[in-house]
């Protein structure tokens, strides 16, 4: 029996963990052949800073010299910084936030654009919740994912009529390695009384959807910024307003 990815050949940057290397097992499971790219390099990713545009470029033909073809980019490298209030967060840390956060994905889609084009295909970048509701003590990463959703808005306009869509998930809060260093009891507490579904959310489930906008299944879905946080974006849970007389 097919396979939604049967013969197609799937990028994926920040594939070492968390989200991405969920991301790479949903898209191999579905048939995919997936590339994967990071910066530390692993035996699943390649190594790859994907702040050098010119780096980033060779890797692209490569990829196409391997495999003839690319038809979907998965723009899923990021880092966050210290939870610190806006006024004691560096200019370094912000440059460096929006450098990876952003220019990794400008860097990497650019380079895979033509292929794109010839395939296509389809980008899906991974922004956050911070990009919809920002996070306290983290002006930085909140900035850079705002960023992340107008820029697949752009991409989605400027790329439609050569028949690539792109579009991104913001994924609320997920169990991966970055955001556990983040964590605490009390954090933990907090975000599982915020979210109207009640508790936090495990990577592959983001990487699911991430593959569903990806897939022909949403073929005429294009520069949607889409939450992924099981209501928080929606609003508060369980106010008390009483029922109605």
């Amino acid at each position: 029996m097919s396979t939604p990815f049967d013969g197609r050949v799937v990028v994926v940057t920040g594939a070492a963990s968390g989200i991405g290397a969920s991301t790479v097992e949903v898209f191999r499971a579905q048939g995919a052949t997936v590339v994967g790219w990071d910066l530390s390099g692993t035996k699943e990713a390649g190594p790859l800073d994907l702040t050098d545009p010119a780096a980033t470029k060779a890797a692209a033909e490569a990829v196409v010299a391997e495999h003839g073809r690319v038809d979907a980019l998965v723009n899923c490298a990021g880092i966050i910084t210290e939870n610190l209030p806006m006024e004691e967060t560096s200019p370094a840390d912000f440059l460096r936030t929006y450098e990876v956060n952003v220019g990794g994905i400008v860097n990497a889609s650019q380079a895979l654009h033509g292929a794109l084009v010839s395939s296509k295909g389809a980008v899906v970048n991974v922004a956050s919740q911070a990009a919809l509701v920002c996070l306290p003590h983290q002006s930085a990463y909140s900035a850079s994912k705002g960023a992340v959703a107008a820029l697949t808005r752009s991409m989605a306009i400027d790329w439609a009529a050569a028949g690539v869509r792109v579009n991104a998930v913001c994924p609320g809060f997920t169990l991966t390695p970055m955001a556990k260093q983040q964590m605490t009891p009390e954090l933990d507490a907090a975000v599982s009384r915020r979210v109207p579904m009640g508790r936090m959310f495990e990577p592959e489930e983001i990487g699911s959807v991430i593959a569903f906008l990806a897939s022909s299944a949403a073929s005429a879905v294009t520069g949607v910024v889409m939450p992924v946080d099981g209501g928080w974006t929606a609003g508060e849970p369980a106010l008390p307003m009483g029922a109605p007389s």
